[in-house]
């Protein structure tokens, strides 16, 4: 082990200790220091959650509590389903939250069909997307350099070193794109509408059973950003017919909806999306030594094809076939 490793390893611990003691005095100032924490599983970002008798506590040290309540508000305003939020502490970044259990969608689909499951989200932000149509204060616009930052990470991190013409190339060919983009509608787009992010809630009715778990980074989109997130999952394969019915039915409820702009806005922000990801997951791999994620790599190399099918986005194909695929 080097030196360098060693230090980091004590700055984890570190940080590690400074938050258990946090999460004690949160969980003692609402008579909970007796309680049992059971450590849930993490994914890719700092987030932490743990189970308690009658409640999640979520731990987010970068600060996002105070945008997950907001935003989880405006969903609960909407009528979506989402975790009724206990106690709050922002400053610490800690929240107490309803506990919907560990039927995630990728559980369910051992019992329940995929239509089922699928078809609730869709007809919920179908929902979410006919009731809020005007831009909310709080909510940022995800603006054309936003969407240039994310698209980067994938010349930031990718795996083999990028000159800076093809950089610069990289750079000229996405902002052209999102300068170019169809108009359609916007909403409240919830960034990571997954089949991890999903909980099947089958004692609610409707739409409801649909709940929604991570929406923090929430931000004012193309309707068509979470629709490609949940069928075009990154993680995993959706029948390609049922997604096919399902955005069919999602058009048909908006009958000004073009859906020749629809299907150009959904290439664009899958392709914007998709690149993204491969970025961070590179990212993750090579900074954050967590290699598992390269394994969805080649699947998301196959999804950016399917976006890049698209004639509006020929350029940006010839661009990655010439630098990297």
């Amino acid at each position: 082990m080097t030196v360098s490793s060693v230090l980091q390893a004590g700055k984890t611990e570190l940080f590690e200790d400074e938050r258990a003691e946090k999460r004690f005095a949160f969980l003692k100032a609402h008579g909970l220091e007796q309680a049992t924490l059971l450590p849930l599983p993490g994914d890719a970002s700092g987030r932490r959650y743990f189970r308690l008798p009658n409640a999640l506590l979520m731990d987010d040290p970068s600060d996002d509590t105070v945008q997950f309540q907001f935003i989880a508000d405006v969903l609960q305003g909407c009528g979506l389903s989402v975790p009724q939020i206990y106690e709050a502490d922002h400053l610490n970044g800690f929240l107490l939250i309803e506990d919907w259990g560990d039927q995630s969608y990728r559980k369910a689909l051992e019992q329940i069909p995929e239509k089922t499951l699928y078809e609730t989200t869709i007809r919920s932000l179908i929902h979410l997307h006919q009731n809020l149509s005007e831009p909310v204060v709080g909510i940022p616009f995800y603006d054309s350099n936003l969407f240039l930052e994310k698209a980067s990470l994938f010349t930031e991190w990718y795996e083999d070193p990028l000159s800076e013409t093809a950089k610069a190339d990289f750079k000229q060919l996405w902002e052209s794109a999102y300068h170019n983009q169809p108009q359609v509608p916007h909403s409240l787009a919830l960034r990571d509408v997954m089949v991890d992010n999903l909980i099947w809630l089958p004692k609610r009715s409707g739409m409801n059973k649909s709940g929604f778990i991570d929406f923090q980074d929430g931000s004012w989109n193309p309707i068509t950003y979470d629709l490609f997130s949940l069928l075009q999952d990154a993680r995993r394969d959706v029948d390609p017919v049922l997604a096919d019915d399902l955005l069919e039915l999602y058009i048909n409820s908006f009958p000004n909806l073009d859906p020749k702009d629809f299907y150009a806005s959904y290439a664009l922000w899958g392709a914007q999306r998709t690149t993204r990801i491969i970025g961070t997951f590179y990212r993750l791999a090579r900074r954050d030594r967590k290699p598992q994620y390269l394994r969805y790599i080649p699947r998301l190399k196959d999804t950016l094809e399917i976006c890049f099918s698209h004639p509006n986005l020929w350029e940006l194909r010839d661009w990655f076939k010439m630098v990297t695929l």
